[in-house]
C-alpha cells in the first residue's frame, strides 16, 4: 500500500532526477569529458564548486554538520545524472567512499571538521586502503601499511595503490595496522614523507599510488581503530560498491541508447540495419542486461536506506550488485562497439567515452569475478553461523 510519505518521496525523487539531468546536460556535455582526458587531476574544482552550490556535496552529510542527511536513493539520482554525461568528477570516491567512512568512523574533532568541509565542497578526501597491484588480495580488515605510536604522534610507513581521485585529493584516509589492530588515519596531502604518484586510467582520469615514508602526524589524526575501524571501512566500502553500480547502470543505459539510435538510422541494402532480426535479438539481449542490473541496483539502494538492515546482508548485496553491474557494463560495451561497426572503434565517436569509463568502473574496488568470490565467502560464512 502506498503511503503519503512514499508518494511525497517519489515526487521529490522525480524533481531531483529532472534537476540533476538538466544540470549535467547543460553544464557537463560530452565535449567537456573529452577535453579533460589526461588533464591532471582529471576534473575541475570549478565544477565541484558548482555541485556544492546545488547542495549535492552535502546530500549524505548529517544536518548538524551542514548537510541534508538524505538517503542513498537520492544520492543515486545525482550520481546517475552525472554518469550519463561521463562527468569526470570523483563524486562516488569522495562523497560516498570517503564521506561515509568519515561518518562511520565517529565524531572525532577532525572527522567532524572534514565532513563539514565535504558538505561545503571545500575539501576532497580520498580513501587509501588498497595495496595489491591487482586488487585481488585486498581486504577491508587488513593492511600491510604499519602504524607506530610515538608519545603524542603517529608514524606511518607503507604504500597504497588505486587511490581515487589521486593527486586531486586534499588528503587521504589511510588504513594501517597498529598496536590496536586496523587503524584509519587522516593524512593531509602536503604532509612531509608522503609521495603521491599519478597513474592515468583508461578513461583519461587518474588514480594514485601513495608512498608513506616515516610520515609523522598528531595523535588527533587517528579516526578509528580496531573493530570499529574495520566495521567503518567495510560499511563505507559496501555503500560505495552500490553507488559505483549506479554509475555503471547509467553508462549501460547511455551505450544502449546510442546503439538503438544507430540501429534505427544506419541504412544498408536500402533499409535500417535495426530491421535485421539477428541485430534485433542482440539488442534485446543488451536490454535484458540493463533491466536485470536496474532491478538489482534498486534492491541494493533500498537495503542501504533500510535502517533495520544488517552488515552481512549489506555486504552480500553490495558484492552481488557490483558483480552484476561490472559484467553488464563490459558486455554492453563490447556488443555496442560491434553493433556500431567501424565507427564504434574511433576515438572521435562518443561511444568510446562510455566504454572507457565502464572499463575503469568495472574493475574499481573489485571486478565481477572478485565480487562473486566475496559473495560466496560471505554467504557461506552466514550459512555456517546459522547451522552453528
Amino acid at each position: 500500500m502506498t503511503t503519503t510519505h512514499d508518494s511525497e518521496r517519489a515526487e521529490q525523487l522525480t524533481l531531483l532526477r529532472e534537476s540533476a539531468l538538466s544540470f549535467a546536460t547543460k553544464e557537463s556535455p560530452l565535449t567537456r569529458a573529452r577535453a579533460l582526458r589526461q588533464q591532471t587531476p582529471g576534473f575541475e574544482r570549478r565544477f565541484w564548486a558548482a555541485l556544492a552550490e546545488q547542495g549535492w556535496t552535502g546530500l549524505l552529510v548529517p544536518e548538524t554538520l551542514g548537510g541534508y542527511e538524505q538517503g542513498f536513493t537520492e544520492m543515486a539520482e545525482v550520481v546517475a545524472a552525472l554518469a550519463s554525461q561521463v562527468a569526470p568528477e570523483p563524486v562516488v570516491p569522495v562523497l560516498v567512499f570517503a564521506g561515509r567512512l568519515l561518518a562511520h568512523a565517529g565524531s572525532t574533532d577532525i572527522a567532524t571538521r572534514l565532513l563539514t568541509e565535504v558538505a561545503e565542497g571545500r575539501t576532497l578526501p580520498a580513501v587509501a586502503w588498497q595495496e595489491d597491484i591487482t586488487g585481488a588480495k585486498d581486504r577491508t580488515d587488513q593492511a600491510a601499511t604499519r602504524l607506530e605510536r610515538q608519545a603524542d604522534a603517529l608514524l606511518l610507513n607503507g604504500s597504497k595503490r588505486h587511490v581515487r581521485p589521486g593527486a586531486g585529493a586534499d588528503g587521504y584516509i589511510v588504513s594501517a595496522t597498529g598496536p590496536g589492530g586496523l587503524a584509519l588515519v587522516w593524512v593531509p596531502a602536503d604532509t612531509a614523507g608522503l609521495t603521491v604518484s599519478s597513474q592515468p586510467l583508461a578513461d583519461g582520469s587518474y588514480a594514485a599510488q601513495l608512498d608513506l615514508n616515516s610520515v609523522r602526524l598528531p595523535a588527533s589524526h587517528l579516526l578509528a581503530e580496531g573493530a570499529h575501524a574495520v566495521a567503518a571501512l567495510t560499511r563505507a566500502y559496501d555503500e560505495t560498491l552500490v553507488l559505483a553500480s549506479v554509475e555503471l547502470l547509467a553508462l549501460v543505459r547511455g551505450m544502449l541508447s546510442m546503439t538503438q539510435n544507430y540501429l534505427c538510422t544506419r541504412v544498408q541494402f536500402g533499409k535500417p540495419i535495426g530491421s535485421f532480426q539477428s541485430l534485433q535479438h542482440r539488442a534485446v539481449d543488451l536490454l535484458i542486461q540493463q533491466e536485470l542490473t536496474a532491478s538489482v541496483v534498486a534492491q541494493a539502494l533500498a537495503l542501504l536506506d533500510d535502517p533495520d538492515s544488517n552488515s552481512s546482508a549489506r555486504s552480500a548485496m553490495a558484492s552481488r550488485v557490483k558483480s552484476r553491474a561490472s559484467d553488464a557494463g563490459l558486455q554492453v560495451a563490447r556488443e555496442a562497439v560491434q553493433l556500431h561497426g567501424a565507427i564504434g572503434v574511433t576515438d572521435e565517436y562518443d561511444l568510446g567515452l562510455y566504454l572507457q569509463r565502464a572499463l575503469v568502473l568495472s574493475a574499481w574496488l573489485g571486478n565481477g569475478s572478485q565480487q562473486r568470490r566475496r559473495y560466496a565467502d560471505l554467504t557461506q560464512n552466514a550459512t555456517a553461523q546459522e547451522h552453528a
